[in-house]
Parts: structure tokens; C-alpha cells; sequence
């Protein structure tokens, strides 16, 4: 190969290599276009207890707050879900993601505390039994002691919202209850297995202002079955 002939393929790669390298910092230097991510939809959970046959809440009272409330707080997540996976976080204001994190979070926390209301009533009366059983007794001192907390716990939040918690810290393995004033509210690496409904949704039909009345309804239809699987699951935190 001639001199010439060197030169000419030298000088030929320079001018590629030089074309790739504006090329990449040309793409580097253009603006990134902000393209939406796929988002799972929450579906609303059916009702797994008959409304017609819980003792104390009326099956209208449980069809109305499951139907509309429930899924109301479903739809309302996705659609934030939707809107947080298109945001262009370049352009967004701190206050506009700040109010969409905080509309999520309590929708997030309504939608699971409601399935865990829901799944947690039963059709006839039930009693704590095995781990859950001892579980309440050891870090309540007795069943009693915890209704008596978790009844008072319900009263102190008659204003008409909030939820009271029945929730297991994996952390310090013990049981706890947890007074919410408000969906955005939730215990802290808590993970519940029995929840409330303090808002007037969730009674006003059927006790009007007597809170009283529909905690002690609550308390009476509670499926203990169904906290003590998901206390077994906590354990495994």
C-alpha cells in the first residue's frame, strides 16, 4: 500500500470517528423527551362477606360504602398513578409533585385499609385463636385490655374520620393500635391486620352520630380468621 493510499484511509477514519463523537454529544446535549412508564392498575377487591349477613351494619350501609367510597379511592389512585408516570420531573413545580405524593399516599392508605375493613367482617361472630390469640395476650395483657384501647381509641375519633389499627411491628415483634385522624396517616413500618373505618361512611346510615353504638357493632363482626392469616404473613417481615 503507497503512502498516499495510508494517509487517505487515516484521514477517512478520523472524519468517522469525529462524525460519531459530534454525534453522541449532539444527542447528549438534546433535550430529553419524558415518556410515560406503565403503571399497574389496582382493581377493586369484591366483597368477600355477605353485606346481608354482617350483624350490626346493614347490607345497604356495606354495599354503599364498598360500591361507592371503596371504589371511588381505587379509581383515584390509578388516575394519580396515571398522571405521576407522565410527569416531566424538569418541568414539574416541588408544589404540584408535592400535593400529587401527598393525594397519593392517602389514597394509597384508603384503598388498603378499606379491603382490610372489609375482609375483616364476618358473617357470624368469631374469637381470636392461636399465634394472634396469645399475640394479643401477651402484648395487651388480655383480650379484654385491647378491646377496652381499641374501643376508646375509636371514640376519641368521633368527629367523623380517621381509622383505629390493629397493626404488628415487625421490627419490635409486638402487636400495636394505631389512632389515624386521616388517610395520609399510617403506622410506621406497621403492618396492619385489622382496620376500623372512623369516617361517617362508615356509619352514619345506620347510627347517625352514636359512634358508640357502631364501634360496638364493628368489634362484634370482626373476622378473626382473617387477622390472624395476615399476622401470620407479618411474621415473615
Amino acid at each position: 500500500m503507497t503512502d498516499i493510499s495510508r494517509r487517505s484511509l487515516a484521514a477517512g477514519a478520523g472524519l468517522l470517528a469525529g462524525a460519531f463523537a459530534l454525534g453522541a454529544r449532539a444527542q447528549q446535549m438534546a433535550p430529553q423527551v419524558a415518556t410515560a412508564i406503565p403503571v399497574p392498575k389496582v382493581t377493586p377487591k369484591p366483597l368477600i362477606v355477605n353485606p346481608d349477613k354482617v350483624k350490626g351494619l346493614s347490607g345497604d350501609l356495606l354495599r354503599k360504602h364498598h360500591d361507592t367510597v371503596y371504589a371511588e379511592e381505587v379509581k383515584k389512585l390509578n388516575a394519580i398513578g396515571e398522571e405521576l408516570s407522565k410527569i416531566d420531573f424538569a418541568e414539574v413545580t416541588p408544589e404540584k409533585l408535592g400535593k400529587l405524593k401527598q393525594d397519593e399516599q392517602a389514597a394509597q392508605n384508603s384503598t388498603l385499609l378499606h379491603e382490610i375493613y372489609f375482609d375483616g367482617l364476618a358473617e357470624a361472630p368469631t374469637q381470636p385463636a392461636g399465634l394472634l390469640a396469645q399475640a394479643l395476650s401477651r402484648d395487651f395483657g388480655s383480650l379484654d385490655r385491647w378491646k377496652a384501647e381499641f374501643v376508646l381509641t375509636g371514640k376519641s375519633l368521633a368527629a367523623g374520620s380517621g381509622w383505629v389499627i390493629l397493626a404488628y411491628a415487625p421490627r419490635d415483634k409486638r402487636l400495636f393500635n394505631c389512632r389515624a385522624e386521616n388517610d395520609s396517616m399510617a403506622p410506621a413500618a406497621g403492618v396492619p391486620l385489622l382496620a376500623m373505618d372512623m369516617y361517617e361512611h362508615a356509619y352514619a346510615t345506620d347510627y347517625g352520630t352514636d359512634t358508640a353504638k357502631y364501634i360496638e357493632a364493628f368489634v362484634q363482626a370482626i373476622k378473626w380468621t382473617n387477622a390472624e392469616r395476615l399476622y401470620r404473613e407479618a411474621m415473615r417481615v
